[in-house]
């Protein structure tokens, strides 16, 4: 399976808010970042996140602190997109395919944007292995404050 055929739809006119949060640092001062979509597989053992960022500034904004550094995923990606179950006990980072891709929004993926213009929301999707019993997560997003309670459906 490739990325960009596990990848969830990412239209982000049709995005449901779950849950949103300022940008907390200079580069994301002007965005906010909301939480669209948390959904699982039919197995129930890969969670689907679609998250996306808005531009409210007056600047096209470059995105490129998303990139994940804790582990050596292929590609350029939004790998550092996390989460964190409802107690608090683990962090969990985007899955790895056997490539060694992100499934998560990357270069691999067909609607990739890393430029943000004034006025414009972008949806992006992360896909994550969590514990079945886990039922709301907290999305953490580099620059923005964590959006908390996400339900997962």
């Amino acid at each position: 399976m490739g990325v960009v055929s596990a990848a969830p739809a990412t239209r982000s006119g049709d995005l449901e808010t779950l849950g949103s949060s300022q940008g907390n640092d200079e580069q994301s001062a002007n965005l906010t970042a909301e939480a669209n979509q948390a959904s699982r597989n039919t197995e129930g053992n890969i969670l689907s996140i679609t998250w996306s960022i808005k531009n409210e500034g007056n600047e096209r904004v470059v995105l490129t602190w998303l990139a994940g550094r804790s582990y050596l995923y292929t590609g350029g990606n939004y790998a550092g997109v996390t989460i964190v179950d409802s107690n608090g006990a683990s962090r969990y980072h985007p899955i790895m395919d056997n490539l060694g891709s992100c499934l998560c929004s990357g270069s691999s993926s067909s609607t990739f944007k890393k430029r943000i213009e004034p006025g414009e929301q972008v949806a992006y999707w992360s896909m994550y292995s969590v514990p079945e019993n886990v039922d709301s997560v907290t999305l953490e997003i580099p620059g923005f404050e964590p959006i908390e309670d996400v339900p997962i459906s």
